[in-house]
C-alpha cells in the first residue's frame, strides 16, 4: 500500500509536470501554444491539437507557407496557407487548405502572429478541459490527492517502523 501512495503520487505529480512543459514552458522562448478549433487546416492541422506558434520574419513571408494572424476583432487566431504575397500593401492573402474558397480579406503584415513550428495531436481537447472552470478545479483535485497520498505514505513508514521497533 505503501509503494502505491507513492508512485500515484509520483505519477500525478509527473503528469501535471508533462502538462506544464508542454503547455506553459514554450512561452518563455516566445513559443506559444495554440488549440486548433476548427477544420480548415485538416489534415495538416487536425481540429483538438496544439499547434505552437514562433514569430515570424515578415520578409521571408512566401506563398505556400502556412501562418497565424489575428482576425480584425483582436481576439481570434486564425491558422491558413498563404496563396498570395503583396509586399508593396504589406499584405497576405490565405486559405484554408480544407476550404474551397480563399479567404475574402487580405491580412495586413501588423495582423500576423507567426508561423506554426509543431503540432502535437489530442492535446488540445487536454489543454481546454483544463482551462475551463472544471478543469481547474480537477488540477485543485490532483494536488490534494497528491498531498493526500504522501501523508498517507509517511503514516504507513512510521506504521512499518514501529512495526519493527517492537
Amino acid at each position: 500500500m505503501r509503494y502505491l501512495c507513492k508512485w500515484s503520487a509520483l505519477g500525478i505529480c509527473g503528469f501535471l509536470a508533462v502538462l506544464t512543459i508542454l503547455l506553459a514552458l514554450p512561452g518563455l522562448f516566445g513559443i506559444h501554444p495554440l488549440l486548433v478549433q476548427s477544420g480548415s487546416m485538416e489534415p495538416e492541422y487536425a481540429v483538438g491539437s496544439v499547434i505552437y506558434v514562433r514569430q515570424a520574419e515578415l520578409s521571408r513571408l512566401s506563398e505556400g507557407m502556412v501562418v497565424t494572424f489575428c482576425l480584425p476583432d483582436g481576439e481570434t487566431m486564425v491558422t491558413h496557407r498563404i496563396v498570395r504575397v503583396d509586399q508593396e500593401q504589406e499584405e497576405i492573402y490565405t486559405k484554408g487548405d480544407a476550404n474551397e474558397l480563399e479567404d475574402q480579406t487580405a491580412t495586413p503584415f501588423s495582423r500576423i502572429v507567426g508561423v506554426p513550428v509543431l503540432c502535437v495531436p489530442w492535446l488540445g481537447y487536454l489543454a481546454g478541459y483544463f482551462a475551463s472552470a472544471m478543469g481547474k478545479v480537477g488540477i485543485i483535485l490532483l494536488v490534494v490527492l497528491v498531498c493526500l497520498l504522501s501523508w498517507m505514505e509517511g503514516e504507513l513508514v512510521k506504521e512499518q517502523e514501529e512495526v519493527k521497533g517492537v
